[in-house]
Parts: C-alpha cells; sequence; structure tokens
C-alpha cells in the first residue's frame, strides 16, 4: 500500500517538474508576445497538484524535499510573473521581457518586379502566398481577388518607381507582430 502511494507521489512530483518547466515557457512566450494569453489552464493545474501535497504526510525525506524544492520555484516564478504583469499593467516600458523588443518583422517570400501590369505569373504566386499566410495567421480578413491584388501592386509600384527612378521593384510578403504586410521597396 505504501509502495504504491510513494510511486504515485513519484509520478506527481515528476508531473509538477515538468508542469512548472512548461509554465516558465509559456510565460516566457506570453511576456514576448508570441501567445496570446497567460497560460492560466496549466498554472491552475500546477496549483492543483501542489495544494494536493501541500497537507499530506510525507514519509521519504528525498520526496518531501522534491516537493518543496519545486513549490518554492513555482513561488519564486509566480512572484515574478505577478511583478511584471503589474509593470505592464502599469505602462512601464523597462519589463526585463519587452525592454529589448523590437517588432520582429519575418520575410515570407521577396519578389523582384519590373513591369508588374504584365508579370502576372509571379504575382499570382506572391497572391497566393499571401492569401495563405493571412490565413495560417488567423487574420479575420476577406477574400481577395487576384484582379484586385494586381490593381494594389501596380499603383503602389508605379509611385514607388517615380519617386524612386528605379526600374526594378522589389515585393516582399512579411509578417510583423502576427500580421500580413505586403511591402515594396526599389530593388537592389
Amino acid at each position: 500500500m505504501q509502495e504504491a502511494v510513494a510511486s504515485e507521489l513519484e509520478a506527481d512530483l515528476g508531473r509538477l517538474q515538468v508542469s512548472i518547466r512548461q509554465l516558465k515557457i509559456q510565460y516566457d512566450m506570453f511576456f514576448a508576445g508570441s501567445i496570446p494569453k497567460q497560460p492560466m489552464e496549466l498554472r491552475a493545474e500546477v496549483e492543483k497538484l501542489i495544494k494536493r501535497y501541500s497537507n499530506v504526510h510525507i514519509r521519504k525525506y528525498a520526496h518531501r524535499f522534491h516537493l518543496n524544492s519545486l513549490v518554492a520555484r513555482y513561488n519564486a516564478l509566480s512572484e515574478l510573473w505577478g511583478k511584471t504583469l503589474r509593470n505592464l499593467e502599469e505602462g512601464d516600458r523597462r519589463v526585463p521581457a519587452l525592454a529589448d523588443r523590437v517588432p520582429e518583422e519575418r520575410t515570407i517570400a521577396s519578389f523582384l518586379v519590373t513591369d508588374p501590369a504584365h508579370d502576372h505569373e509571379s504575382l499570382r504566386l506572391l497572391h497566393a502566398k499571401f492569401v495563405e499566410a493571412r490565413k495560417k495567421s488567423g487574420e479575420d480578413v476577406p477574400d481577395l481577388p487576384f484582379d484586385r491584388f494586381l490593381r494594389g501592386i501596380v499603383a503602389k509600384t508605379g509611385k514607388l518607381r517615380d519617386d524612386s527612378g528605379c526600374d526594378k521593384i522589389e515585393l516582399r510578403l512579411v509578417v510583423r507582430d502576427r500580421k500580413v504586410q505586403l511591402k515594396a521597396r526599389s530593388g537592389r
């Protein structure tokens, strides 16, 4: 009987250790802006495990020590997350996770065009990638027909060509802050 209780305790301690590690990773991602909301479900599971063993007499010293060290780690992390959240709510931009954060811009595709009015093949590919990327990012976007997309590209590249005097225009499909954007710049 005691062996069954001890093996269950060991399994729960292992699960608690893994859950605290996952919770730390998810909070780091939340503060970095990678995930939109706090990992409250996982946090509730961790707290439930801690409460389960908080008033139980644990016979083995090793198990007691392991539990106490995990609870201390969780409490320290919980206090850190609370401070960081308060600082964010108060508008303090010195939050360590966000202080050095520059909005990350990731290029998905890049095309060099000379005359967008006649280069339909590569622009159809760009259009398909644009629509696919917007769907993957979870943006609620209306359907964008190719002819409307093409008119926008022709207008944008024409203005850029007039302003820069460059014949080639680079069209880049980028993701910035989970939003898909199409950017144009003079070709290099």
